[in-house]
């Protein structure tokens, strides 16, 4: 009798003991299956070199300060030749600044997210999306390198007409009239909030603001772009600097 209760009390054991390895199994599968972690594609990044072959001057600086004077220079050098008078002109003339390649049409992706765009269209020239692209993977990778949750920068202004340059003008005072972002060439990206695609939310986040920033300094010193903080939209204020070996 006692050696059947021995047998038992082992036979319970060993399956109390498989059933706590199970769970344990079951609750590590479970938690690595919902934090996966986050694989980022490379892209194409030119290798030309923008200190030597910008299309307009420009010099190294790792300050995120540059003058409008400067961001208007590479947007009138690089960007569209006129710009647009009216969101009724835009609508008659951008199909065929698409199918010129003139313009590119700006769609949210594994790097940025569209905020509601009330004065402006999602459209700016090819070298300014490989840019933003550029600016998103190197965003995401520092993020990854530090360890930090996974963020998409937010897009909060791009082309623009002068009617809608002119209505903001009003509402603004600090708006200037003759703005970069008329020529196709500059964005905004705001830095009060990311978009987090685990949560699916938007979100305030220090370590992005720090990624972000550090990515836009090196893209500066490399001469990569033009930027400045505007720090009451909370946004950086970028124009790209399109490289052109054959000019020189």
């Amino acid at each position: 009798m006692n050696r059947r209760r021995i047998f038992l009390s082992i036979q319970n054991i060993s399956i109390l003991i498989g059933l706590s390895i199970l769970i344990i199994i079951g609750t590590t599968l479970f938690f690595q299956k919902k934090k996966k972690p986050y694989i980022i594609k490379e892209i194409k990044i030119g290798n030309c070199d923008h200190i030597k072959y910008a299309s307009a001057p420009i010099t190294p600086s790792k300050k995120l300060n540059d003058l409008n004077d400067l961001h208007l220079l590479h947007a009138v050098t690089n960007g569209l030749k006129q710009p647009i008078n009216t969101n009724i002109e835009f609508d008659t003339e951008i199909d065929e600044l698409i199918k010129k390649n003139v313009l590119v049409e700006v769609t949210e992706n594994r790097f940025y997210k569209l905020k509601s765009l009330t004065h402006s269209h999602p459209y700016l020239i090819p070298e300014a999306v490989d840019m933003l692209n550029e600016i998103g993977y190197r965003f995401q990778l520092r993020l990854k390198e530090k360890k930090y949750n996974n963020y998409c920068f937010r897009l909060t202004s791009l082309l623009r007409t002068k009617e809608t340059q002119n209505s903001l003008s009003k509402r603004n005072h600090n708006a200037t009239e003759h703005s970069a972002h008329l020529y196709g060439t500059t964005v905004d990206i705001s830095y009060k909030n990311f978009y987090n695609p685990v949560n699916d939310s938007i979100e305030s986040s220090y370590e992005g603001v720090i990624s972000l920033t550090k990515v836009l300094s090196e893209m500066r010193e490399e001469c990569k772009l033009v930027v400045v903080r505007e720090r009451k939209q909370s946004c950086f204020h970028i124009t790209v600097v399109v490289c052109k070996p054959m000019m020189r």
